[in-house]
């Protein structure tokens, strides 16, 4: 009985250690560890429809505050890249109505101030 105990402790011990060696005992470099390449499994949510002509129009917006004496949507904003053709027409005029708004209530403010100031 002992025998077959002390034959079991030094086959396992055996195992234990044949399975932290290589398999391949003539190479003696470190095995290269592998790197996966894949996109990450969680994709970015898509945007509405609604939200990706929001994003347009804020681009537009943005495009005619830097460049007043430009067309808006002369040049179409990556971030149009998704409108069809009506949509971003429609993008334009709500981004022309918004700049116009934007420049009234400057000139607003500026007329204000000077009234106020002369008085």
């Amino acid at each position: 009985m002992r025998i077959r105990t002390t034959a079991a402790a030094v086959i396992t011990a055996g195992l234990l250690l044949t399975g932290c060696s290589s398999s391949d005992e003539t190479n003696d470099k470190p095995s290269k560890p592998t790197h996966t390449t894949t996109a990450p499994t969680t994709a970015p949510a898509k945007l509405s429809k609604a939200e990706i002509t929001s994003r347009c129009v804020d681009a537009l917006v943005d495009q005619a505050a830097d460049d007043p004496s430009s067309d808006v949507g002369a040049t179409r904003p990556e971030k149009c890249a998704q409108l069809d053709d009506s949509e971003y027409a429609d993008a334009v005029l709500d981004a022309t109505q918004q700049a116009n708004q934007a420049g009234r209530d400057q000139l607003q403010d500026e007329i204000d101030e000077a009234i106020g100031g002369a008085g």
